[in-house]
């Protein structure tokens, strides 16, 4: 499995944040039902409504991130921990800046709460090649018991979190990053093809 870099990203809001955005407008069910892989796999058309005729907005916010240009794929996982998270693979910083800059991120950046006496900084100043590969993981963790984050939300953790591959690693029949991702040196190996 590949070692990753890490880039820290406090101010930098760049992915799956806005699922947990959008989430407050309708509910976690919407997002919820996202993470399970029936829903994940049926076509888009199909995943744009939940059983009932509510919108799912979890399906519609992952179709929007992979439909920006230079974004290699997206997909929505939960974690055992009770994580909930949207991961993205983009080809390079600018195709990273592309879904920081789309409107639905920005109306979702809009809705969180803000630092009043944060330092104001540029997403992603801190990647020097601008031609690298990124793996964005936006997570959060719902807690109605202990919602610690201000908002509409029961929320008592988010966070984005940047990545960058390393060379090596190995597969078996496929990866959990998309093929469009580029990982050097990594052993890949075919059985029962």
């Amino acid at each position: 499995m590949s070692r990753f870099n890490t880039h820290t990203a406090a101010a930098c809001t760049i992915g799956a944040i806005a699922g947990a955005v959008l989430t407050a407008t309708v509910g976690s069910s919407a997002f919820h039902a996202l993470a399970g892989s029936e829903a994940a796999a049926q076509p888009a058309d199909q995943r744009q409504m939940q059983q009932g005729g509510q919108p799912d907005i979890g399906a519609m916010l992952v179709d929007t991130l992979r439909s920006v240009e230079g974004c290699l794929g997206a997909e929505a996982a939960q974690f055992q921990n009770g994580k909930i998270a949207i991961i993205g693979w983009f080809e390079n910083k600018a195709a990273a800046e592309r879904w920081y800059n789309h409107p639905m991120h920005r109306r979702l950046m809009g809705a969180l709460p803000q630092d009043a006496d944060a330092e104001p900084r540029q997403p992603m100043q801190h990647i020097e090649d601008p031609d690298q590969p990124i793996m964005v993981i936006a997570a959060i963790t719902f807690d109605p018991q202990n919602p610690r984050i201000p908002g509409p939300m029961p929320l008592s953790q988010i966070s984005i979190e940047l990545y960058a591959p390393l060379p090596g690693g190995a597969m078996i029949n496929g990866r959990l990053a998309p093929e469009a991702f580029k990982v050097e040196h990594m052993n890949q190996i075919e059985i029962g093809g």
